[in-house]
């Protein structure tokens, strides 16, 4: 069912929201209690910018779907300080940021001492925000550096996402004056598990582990236990540390650095669960028979005591060598977790593969290496029992639910089915390769997999997985029972990391309340705070990316001038992207300087075909390219095409 928020007819009213400035010709104003946006054309903003809060009255429908309207007031600035640069000029000068959503540049009054460099970076703050016929008035704060090295860059991209960049005093004492001992008292409430060897496997640069894993084998079932830190325990909802942790939503993973949703004495000490000391978890415990089906699953707040801190490539090298600690109990949580996976997949639960970029930095961080994120059976392992988890946890409130008659407000991670329009263009586009899906109700999500299957190894795998990809509908939270359409799940959450999700914790606090008989928050406020972790999760996926992207121009800006292998992995009515297959790297190939035809882009099929010379470019064919050119701060890199597999081409 598709739950959508009312819609409002009326002329006379007002509604709240936030300003998305998508384009120079317009933005899209979010309202709180809509579905759908209102679209602003530009010289309607009346001075608003993006990210300022904005109270918005609707003149027109544009269809069915989309609403107009017009901003009648700016009731609060999304932003004061802006990072970009500074064309100078005698008596004034002009700050244009650089973030690509904000449309106007900023006066700045010059004092005669006063110099600014245009290959440099600056800070400003905003001290008169004009009007219509006057540009906003800018100070100077701060000098970040020049343009390309790496700490300017980096505080470039954590301005233009405005996200935090260090906690506020009275957080970091607030989070220092938390007693670390746990008492007897506490002890009494749980259950005691540190008699149970129990392990971590994280990646070898974690200092956050959220997670362990115990085995317990008995003679005709295996108990396997998923203990998740205890975060919510340290503090409450009415603590600083939750206002910030509320605001921050998530953990923010930059190539160089991560920005934690909590301080660094919860973070990487009081909730990781570190080995050799006790710690506080919330504890999903799952009985196996010995044909690895489930018996039986209880959650609950427990103590463990974790015995070994493994890293991925030391857990699979026991499980591959049987040999070491714990090989055994890794073997036995191998083998559960394939048949999992396994089963998961004949349900209908999507297999795309999802390559992850790392790269390897000097003491300057600069790049020095780019390579794929391996993904091993302990990978995949540990993946298996969080999603198992949070599976169990979500259909626990259904069940508690039918058997108590009542509705509880919870949080659950949605994935609406792709819409049709979609759909039916992917199924158009893997026709010229040959290829179709079954697009009826409950039937896509094993046709996917069949596709996916089918077209494993073949020159246009990369191309039909991505475009798949594009097609699929992004995951969300919300307060609805809705399915998880990928993972094929009728009831989804996300429970096992707390220490880096804000809708982790939520959960936690809405499972005890509801074991304990105590009253959580009103729904609004679940349903405010899904919408804001959604945002904030999108918001750090792109400065995620934003980061790859600095660190890959960066990268190959040593290799002007030299040829690589390459896949294409765009085509776009301005050009061609390719991925360079050695480093990792995509860049552009103009189709202006492509002058040995006239070229035209098929949005249909997704390709550019020579006017003349009938030259195919599609998505997945291999080329040769050179690199031309390199740009550290717009985080491009300049192709020329050299070459062409013509096997890939089609008439």
């Amino acid at each position: 069912m598709n739950h959508r928020k009312q819609k409002s007819n009326s002329d006379k009213h007002t509604l709240s929201g936030t300003v998305d400035h998508v384009n120079r010709k317009y933005a899209f104003i979010e309202i709180d209690e809509f579905s759908e946006d209102i679209k602003v054309r530009s010289r309607y903003l009346k001075g608003a910018i993006h990210g300022d809060k904005v109270e918005v009255k609707i003149f027109h429908h544009l269809s069915r779907r989309n609403l107009e309207g017009e901003v009648v007031k700016i009731t609060s600035r999304g932003n004061t300080e802006f990072i970009g640069t500074i064309e100078d000029s005698k008596g004034f000068a002009f700050f244009i940021p650089k973030n690509r959503k904000i449309f106007v540049d900023f006066f700045i009054r010059k004092k005669k001492s006063d110099k600014y460099s245009n290959k440099k970076k600056y800070l400003v703050k905003i001290i008169d925000w004009g009007n219509k016929n006057k540009k906003p008035e800018a100070s100077v704060i701060k000098c970040l550096g020049n343009i390309g090295e790496n700490e300017t860059e980096i505080n470039s991209i954590i301005y233009d996402f405005n996200l935090p960049n260090k906690f506020p005093s009275e957080i970091i004492n607030e989070a220092e004056s938390l007693n670390d001992k746990i008492s007897s008292k506490e002890i009494e409430k749980r259950r005691d598990l540190r008699n149970i060897d129990t392990f971590t496997i994280d990646p070898d640069d974690a200092k956050d582990f959220d997670d362990a894993l115990s085995v317990e084998v008995k003679r005709n079932y295996y108990i396997i236990g998923i203990h998740i830190a205890d975060v919510s325990h340290f503090f409450n909802v009415r603590t600083k540390i939750n206002e910030e942790a509320e605001k921050r939503a998530t953990s923010i993973y930059l190539v160089d650095r991560t920005i934690p949703m909590l301080p660094e004495k919860l973070s990487n000490n009081l909730c990781s669960l570190r080995p050799d000391v006790d710690r506080l978890t919330y504890s999903v415990i799952i009985k196996f028979d010995k044909e690895f089906s489930i018996i039986d699953s209880w959650i609950g707040k427990t103590i463990i005591h974790s015995n070994k801190r493994f890293t991925y490539e030391e857990a699979q090298n026991s499980i591959d060598n049987n040999d070491g600690i714990f090989h055994n109990e890794l073997t036995i949580l191998n083998s559960i977790a394939k048949k999992i996976r396994g089963n998961r997949f004949i349900s209908g639960s999507f297999n795309f593969g999802s390559d992850e970029i790392k790269f390897k930095l000097n003491e300057k961080k600069e790049p020095i290496e780019v390579y794929k994120k391996q993904r091993k059976d302990t990978h995949k392992m540990v993946e298996e029992y969080m999603l198992l988890a949070n599976k169990i946890v979500a259909e626990e409130i259904i069940t508690l639910e039918k058997e108590e008659k009542k509705n509880y407000p919870f949080v659950y991670r949605i994935h609406e089915d792709p819409e049709q329009g979609k759909v039916n263009e992917l199924k158009n586009y893997i026709k010229q390769f040959g290829y179709t899906i079954n697009t009826e109700e409950g039937n896509l999500a094993n046709s996917m997999n069949k596709l996916m299957k089918d077209i494993k190894g073949s020159p246009e795998e990369k191309s039909i997985e991505k475009f798949a990809i594009r097609s699929m509908s992004k995951a969300k939270y919300s307060t609805m029972k809705e399915k998880h359409f990928g993972l094929s799940f009728k009831h989804y959450t996300h429970f096992t990391s707390p220490i880096r999700r804000f809708p982790d914790v939520m959960v936690h606090r809405l499972l005890s309340d509801y074991m304990n008989n105590s009253k959580p928050k009103k729904k609004r406020y679940y349903d405010l705070m899904c919408k804001h972790s959604s945002k904030m999760e999108i918001n750090a996926s792109k400065a995620e990316r934003e980061s790859i992207k600095y660190k890959q121009a960066e990268f190959m800006s040593k290799f002007i001038g030299k040829k690589f292998e390459s896949i294409i992995t765009g085509v776009t009515e301005w050009g061609i992207y390719a991925e360079i297959s050695e480093t990792l790297c995509e860049g552009l190939i103009r189709l202006s300087s492509m002058s040995d035809d006239h070229y035209l882009f098929d949005t249909e099929k997704m390709r550019i075909t020579g006017k003349n010379n009938k030259k195919i470019f599609r998505l997945g064919q291999s080329i040769r390219v050179k690199v031309i050119d390199t740009d550290i701060e717009k985080r491009t890199i300049d192709l020329e095409l050299s070459w062409m597999n013509l096997i890939n081409t089609k008439k």
